[in-house]
Parts: C-alpha cells; structure tokens; sequence
C-alpha cells in the first residue's frame, strides 16, 4: 500500500480539556487550527485523613509530584508545608507544583521523562532514605522501580483516577480526517484509547498523519510502519511541543 503524505495545516492535540487554552490560542496564532479532544477524565479520589496526616507527618528525604494533576490534588488535599525536597519529570508541573504547594520544585534541565528525573545527581545514592510518589492510580512503575534499586523505599500517595471517555460521534471523527495532518499526544493511555475509537476508514489517515510525541517509548505504542512520521520531542511541556509545531508547519507548508 502507497500512502501519500497529508498536507492539511490542521493539528489533533489529544489531552484533558476541551476547551481553548494559552497552547491553543497561540498556536491558532500562527495560522493553524487546532482541535483538542480528551479520552480521558480525571476524577480525584477519596481523601483518607487518616493517611495524609500520616503522610505529612513522616519523614521525606524526597517527593516526586508526577503531574500536574498529582499537585493539584495533592494540595486541595491539604498537602502542604511538609518539608522535603519536591521533584517533579518536567518544568511545566514543577512550576504548577511549585505555586500550588508553595515550595520549591526541581526537575530535569533536557530530558522531562522518569529517565531524565533518574539522571539527577540527587538522585544516584538513595541508601536507607525515604521517598514518596504522588500520583494517580497507576502509572510511574520504572521510577518508583529504579529509587527503589538506589536503596531507598518508596511509598505511593494515589490522589486521582483516569476515567476512560467514550466517542460516539462519527461526524467529529470524519472532521478530523478531513482537515487534521498532525497528532499530538503525551500519554500512553489517550493514544490507546484514541486509536481503539477510529473506524478502519481512518487508517489510512491515521498511516499518512506526522505524529508529535514526548518520548520513544510512546512512538513505539504508534502501530505504524513509518516512523519518519513521528517526531519525539523528549519533553511534554507546552514550548517544546510548540517548537516541534511550527517546525512541523514549517516543513509541511
């Protein structure tokens, strides 16, 4: 089978919220539409008062906030003023962590994935310390894995549930493949359920599409044979993915 590369301007940015957002608008600023679309919903889970007072009175020798969502639940918690050295994978959630917590944040300079969060020398000798990951339900195995071989222990605080979102709307998915010539997704779990909800019209689209993605291990969960498509910006914070879009305009005009 031949495909054909698409030269529609439009991008799909696959991510919770729908509406327009900074990202968007400025990326409609260079000439591009943009449609956000999520598969997933993300709902806080129960606080157990019991937990967090335990929590906030043990001793951290570090706390890693995995996302965005992880700080901002943290705190509506309570989780405040426990004092420990606070990391996060990229800046976009240290700067969010950092406001909403109120304390100071470090994260990697180049590469914002677990991996890059590993290489900090921070991080090298863990022996006997305690290290606290707060998360949603699931996810950042190879971090806690890899602390964990330092010689640390590590314990989970779980603050949110991710919450699959159906799609039934043959028109809006017919929209994007008329007009939409790049995907953006930072999550293992949206692509897979973005590509569970495509009919088999939309492969061939789905094949031709250049596809932006924070890091190789999710380029490696796009089920297609041309890879040249799929540009890996080893970072999920907003500017970088925006970089990597107006390159991508820019070579596709």
């Amino acid at each position: 089978m031949t495909v054909n590369p698409v030269t529609h301007k439009a991008v799909l940015l696959l991510r919770p919220g729908n509406s327009p957002d900074d990202f968007t608008r400025q990326l409609r600023e260079t000439g591009r539409e943009c449609f956000v679309h999520s598969f997933i919903e993300i709902e806080p889970l129960p606080v157990n008062k019991e937990q967090l007072t335990q929590l906030k009175q043990k001793h951290w020798d570090g706390i890693v906030i995995v996302s965005k969502n992880a700080a901002h639940y943290a705190a509506l918690a309570g989780f405040t003023g426990v004092p420990s050295k606070y990391y996060a994978v990229g800046p976009g959630t240290a700067s969010f962590a950092c406001r909403h917590l109120n304390t100071a944040v470090s994260c990697p300079t180049f590469i914002h994935q677990s991996e890059g969060l590993l290489e900090l020398s921070e991080l090298q000798k863990l022996q006997q310390q305690n290290w606290l990951i707060i998360r949603g339900e699931g996810g950042r195995e190879l971090l806690a894995d890899a602390i964990r071989a330092r010689g640390a222990s590590v314990d989970y605080w779980e603050v949110y549930r991710r919450k699959q979102l159906t799609l039934n709307d043959p028109e809006l998915i017919q929209q994007w493949i008329s007009s939409v010539g790049t995907i953006v997704v930072t999550s293992a779990e949206q692509l897979g359920y973005f590509l569970s909800s495509m009919p088999n019209s939309a492969q061939n689209w789905l094949e031709s599409s250049q596809w932006i993605v924070p890091s190789h291990r999710l380029k490696g969960l796009i089920p297609f044979g041309q890879s040249d498509n799929i540009k890996v910006t080893g970072s999920a914070a907003d500017g970088i993915l925006m970089n990597a879009l107006i390159a991508d305009g820019k070579t596709h005009d």
